[in-house]
């Protein structure tokens, strides 16, 4: 599949969710504001451990990223993009697949795109 040189469809918004027995929820519209949310968040995690939170990331023509990750106190700086970018790559990569937490779950949504998509396909397309 080619992917042409075009502009990348944008987030409409990200959802957030505590689901570590706390009860927080957040829905912002950038990368750079769900990174606050979750830093923000960081500092509840439990001393030893980490927080779960599930995140639900919608584009504007109805693609859906969910996915689960861990926040812990000991994280200063966080990176949503990023960690999207390895789940992907992950998720695609067979080799890699094998490294990823038990605990991690990545769930994509295209309705529009035929399946599968790669990683790389999906980078391309999408503002992440």
């Amino acid at each position: 599949m080619v992917i042409e040189d075009c502009d990348k469809i944008d987030i409409a918004r990200i959802l957030i969710e505590r689901i570590d027995g706390v009860f927080m929820q957040a829905r912002v519209s950038t990368l750079a504001l769900a990174n606050a949310v979750l830093e923000r968040w960081a500092t509840d995690a439990p001393e030893k451990g980490e927080g779960r939170c599930q995140i639900r990331i919608i584009f504007e023509d109805g693609f859906q990223y969910h996915s689960h990750i861990g926040i812990t106190r000991s994280q200063k700086r966080i990176s949503l993009a990023k960690l999207v970018r390895q789940q992907l790559v992950a998720l695609t990569s067979p080799g890699i697949r094998r490294h990823r937490k038990k605990a991690d779950s990545v769930t994509v949504s295209l309705p529009l795109l035929p399946l599968p998509l790669s990683a790389e396909a999906m980078l391309a397309r999408y503002d992440i």
